[in-house]
């Protein structure tokens, strides 16, 4: 037990050191258009500061990292519905609906849709009142696919088509993303790696629309606490968005209570707009129901996240 906790700090002494060192962890550089890309889909999700590259499991891997969708459970249900509704910021509102399918123990595929709108923008082309309101919609269907390569190595990649309309003028494009698990030969120690959002847009008008492209690295450990009949689990990601040259460090817990009741905690290291995360969840035989809360900064208002899971 030594050794392990050993080795985890200076696993996390590494990874601040790559944060700190790192250019891209100073003022942005750029800009990158789709933000709805960069939201968490799942409420577990959101509640751990979205470090989920390496833990995430089933649905939610469409997005996170697809190597997920590939389970290291045998006895797991073969499909997982998901639905997550989430209220953000100025009138923006998400729906995510992914499905993950497990055809065996070395193949797995995913499909999913993220709609994203905001609402009661006000039209202005002189000063004054406004001449009306229109709604700006972003929307994106993925195809997951992930393949065990062996009994520690998991990955998978997802192919998504992209939309995008702001008034009259609208575009679209396509991205993909690769993802990696790895389950260290330390026990219950994994890491996950994905690179996400890589392709591109027609333009928008005259302006050419930059993908958030990005790159989620980072370990999740899980500790059974037979005595208690629980689990805790820990995660972190070193998240880089490499058009704004920006890195965050996403970081994560969840004490699991007899598989019926979760409690979470997150923080997003580096970012401007969020920080603290919590959140909650009950687990009823196959019936999953999550809540996440995480405040925005500038007074912009607090978010909701709600998801809804079924196995079958």
């Amino acid at each position: 037990m030594n050794r392990l906790k050993h080795m985890l700090n200076r696993f996390a002494f590494l990874l601040t050191v790559v944060l700190v060192g790192s250019p891209a962890a100073h003022p942005q550089a750029g800009n990158a258009g789709l933000a709805f890309l960069k939201l968490g889909v799942s409420a577990r999700g959101v509640a751990m500061g979205d470090a989920m590259s390496a833990s995430v499991q089933g649905s939610p891997s469409t997005y996170y990292n697809p190597a997920g969708l590939i389970t290291p459970c045998n006895n797991c249900k073969a499909v997982q519905l998901m639905f997550t509704h989430k209220e953000w910021i100025q009138d923006t509102r998400m729906e995510f609906l992914g499905a993950s399918i497990r055809i065996n123990d070395e193949h797995a595929l995913g499909v999913s849709i993220n709609s994203t709108t905001t609402s009661d923008i006000e039209i202005r082309t002189l000063p004054g009142p406004s001449e009306g309101t229109f709604t700006a919609r972003d929307f994106s269907a993925g195809l997951s696919y992930a393949y065990r390569a062996s009994d520690v190595l998991r990955i998978g990649t997802t192919m998504k088509f992209l939309y995008e309309k702001i008034f009259i003028d609208e575009t679209s494009g396509f991205a993909c993303d690769l993802g990696a698990q790895y389950e260290t030969p330390i026990e219950n120690l994994s890491v996950g790696a994905v690179l996400a959002n890589l392709g591109g847009m027609r333009d928008l008008r005259n302006e050419k629309t930059k993908l958030p492209a990005l790159l989620r690295v980072g370990p999740a450990y899980a500790l059974v606490l037979e005595s208690a009949n629980s689990t805790v689990s820990l995660a972190a990601d070193l998240v880089q968005i490499f058009p704004e040259k920006r890195t965050y460090l996403n970081a994560g817990g969840e004490f699991f209570f007899n598989q019926v009741v979760a409690g979470r905690a997150g923080y997003q290291f580096g970012s401007e707009g969020r920080g603290f995360s919590a959140g909650i969840g009950l687990q009823y035989g196959s019936f999953v129901v999550d809540y996440a809360y995480a405040p925005v900064s500038s007074e912009l208002g607090n978010t909701h996240t709600i998801t809804l899971a079924l196995s079958l």
